[in-house]
């Protein structure tokens, strides 16, 4: 069996429950139309796009702020440069334009193509009046804060990326420092991966106000994938903190995306949820995965479970109707 963009909802299960797609990208306004469209296929009813201010605009000229509730990108060089008084205005412009939320990225990458001249850390005394603010203002945080276990064993040998154990750890000291903050760690809080399962599991367990996504979709099918049974145990125990996502990324101007690089993520994801099927050759590559085929082992979660997934735990995140 495999994908077929001719028939996008092939072995696929009929299902009531309407999708909230938490972590998507869009770099244009013209290009919302086509996450739209296919967001309407596969039950897609709701996005939290992350969008600069004009994307924004015009996409609330559009009259299309009912289906987006919209991510302010944080500036990743301000981060680099530890530039506190950049980081706190740009946080004040995401609330005098009633963004929704606010979006951080600390992965290891940040130092080959940013002008850090510090060793990063997230729980940095330079980003404390930052989180303090966003706790204020009450706006949530949507952040990447580590890349999966295997970038670290092949990508990020030198030290200057420090380990992911540390980036975790510092990530738990802000969320220690502020625990009205509302937070989404994305990727499944970076620890997809099954021996990982225990260590994500206390984090919830210590802080109420954490939440994680399924983002992005090949290493999250990849990793969760691996061992079903532990994955589905997690999942039922932690069925409230979890918020269906894609982190597909649209509009960039520099992107040669295939015709079906959208539905292929929301068939491999919903497959994946929905369905028992097994040993299903993912629809694109995965280049992480250089020594095998990444194959999409479904979980068949229960539909109960899936309705807070896919839509009631997004609702409730962000108070919406």
């Amino acid at each position: 069996m495999k994908f077929d963009l001719e028939n996008p909802l092939l072995f696929l299960k009929s299902s009531e429950n309407p999708i909230w797609d938490s972590h998507v990208h869009i770099w244009s306004a013209d290009a919302f139309s086509e996450l739209e469209r296919w967001g309407e296929v596969y039950g897609v009813k709701k996005f939290m796009g992350i969008a600069s201010p004009e994307i924004k605009k015009n996409l609330e000229s559009e009259e299309k702020a009912d289906k987006i509730k919209f991510g302010y990108y944080l500036p990743i060089n301000a981060f680099a440069e530890h530039n506190t008084k950049v980081l706190l205005t740009a946080v004040e412009e995401a609330h005098t334009l009633g963004y929704s939320i606010a979006k951080m990225w600390f992965g290891p990458r940040f130092l080959d193509y940013t002008n850090a001249k510090q060793p990063f850390s997230i729980d940095s005394s330079s980003f404390e009046p930052v989180f303090a603010l966003l706790e204020d203002l009450n706006i949530p945080i949507d952040c990447h804060v580590a890349d999966p276990d295997i970038w670290y064993e092949k990508k990020y040998l030198d030290e200057k990326y420090r380990s992911k154990k540390r980036a975790i750890s510092e990530f738990a000291n802000v969320l220690s420092l502020h625990s009205k903050l509302k937070v989404i760690s994305v990727h499944f809080g970076s620890l997809p991966e099954p021996n990982n399962h225990s260590f994500l599991g206390e984090l919830l367990d210590k802080f109420p106000n954490l939440m994680i996504d399924t983002a992005s979709t090949k290493w999250i099918v990849r990793e969760l994938g691996r061992d079903l049974e532990s994955s589905w145990e997690f999942i039922h125990k932690y069925q409230d903190r979890i918020l269906f996502a894609t982190d597909l990324s649209v509009g960039w101007s520099n992107q040669d995306r295939p015709i079906d690089y959208i539905p292929t993520r929301y068939w491999t994801q919903r497959l994946f949820w929905e369905t028992n099927y097994q040993q299903v050759k993912l629809p694109f590559s995965d280049e992480d995965n250089q020594n095998s085929q990444t194959l999409i082992n479904g979980l068949n979660i229960p539909e109960k479970i899936n309705e807070k997934i896919y839509w009631k735990n997004a609702q409730k995140f962000f108070n919406s109707k």
